[in-house]
C-alpha cells in the first residue's frame, strides 16, 4: 500500500527534521537519503543567503520504520510544497531516489510498488488521472501485470519517468519548475521561482527575529 507523507514549513533556523528518525522509526539508509534535501534545495534555489526554515516530514500513521532512500525524491518535492504553498496532485505517487545534483536515481521493488498503488486506485475506481511517478533508470526493469498494462494503454492509469526532480515537481505541482534565466533568477511564477521568493521572504522573517538567549 502506499504510504502518505506530509511536511511542514515556517521562518526559523532549526532545518528540516526528520520525524521518523526522532521516534527512532528511521533506519540509516533513509536517513542519510533525508540529508540530502536541504543540500539539493540549495542547488536548485542557488540562494545569496542562508535557508532559514524550521521544517519536518513525516510518514504519516506509519509506525513499523522506515529505510531505503526510495522516497527522499518525493520528500523533496514535498518540502517544496510546503514552502510554496502550492498543492501536490494527490492523483500520482512517486518513488525515486535523489541525489544533491537533483537526478532522480534507480530504486528496487519498482513493479510491486506501481501495482499497489494501482491496485488502490482501481479500487476506488480509475479517473485517467491517476499514475506513478519512477525514475527513468527503471524503465528497463518494467514487467507489470497484463492488467496494469492494459490500464496505461486504455489512458486509464499513467507511470511516468523522469531523470530530474524539475520533472517530477512539475507533475506533482501542475506548473513549470522553471529555467534559470541569464540573471541567474527563475521565472516568478515557475515552481522554483516562488520558491526562491519565499526561501528569501522566510529568512527576512528570521533575521528579524532576535535570538534566543544563550544558555
Amino acid at each position: 500500500f502506499p504510504n502518505r507523507i506530509t511536511a511542514t514549513i515556517a521562518p526559523g533556523r532549526r532545518g528540516t527534521t526528520n520525524v521518523e528518525r526522532e521516534a527512532a522509526l528511521s533506519g540509516r539508509i533513509h536517513t542519510k537519503g533525508f540529508l540530502l534535501l536541504e543540500g539539493l534545495l540549495r542547488v536548485l534555489l542557488q540562494p545569496d543567503h542562508p535557508l532559514s526554515f524550521d521544517g519536518s516530514i513525516a510518514f504519516e500513521q506509519s509506525y513499523g520504520g522506515v529505510d531505503g532512500d526510495s522516497a527522499s525524491g518525493v520528500e523533496l518535492c514535498c518540502l517544496v510544497s510546503a514552502l510554496t504553498r502550492l498543492p501536490v496532485r494527490q492523483a500520482y505517487a512517486m518513488t525515486g531516489a535523489i541525489d544533491q545534483t537533483g537526478s532522480v536515481m534507480a530504486i528496487g521493488g519498482v513493479n510491486e510498488k506501481i501495482e499497489g498503488f494501482y491496485d488502490v486506485c482501481a479500487h476506488q475506481g480509475l479517473t485517467g488521472e491517476q499514475g506513478v511517478i519512477i525514475p527513468a533508470s527503471n524503465v528497463g526493469d518494467l514487467m507489470l501485470r497484463h492488467d496494469v498494462v492494459e490500464a496505461c494503454a486504455e489512458g486509464a492509469f499513467h507511470v511516468h519517468a523522469v531523470d530530474r526532480i524539475e520533472q517530477a515537481l512539475e507533475l506533482l505541482l501542475g506548473r513549470p519548475a522553471g529555467t534559470r534565466g541569464p540573471d541567474g533568477t527563475y521565472p516568478a511564477d515557475s515552481v522554483l521561482g516562488i520558491a526562491a521568493t519565499e526561501a528569501r521572504r522566510y529568512y527576512d522573517i528570521s533575521r528579524a527575529r532576535p535570538r534566543p538567549p544563550r544558555a
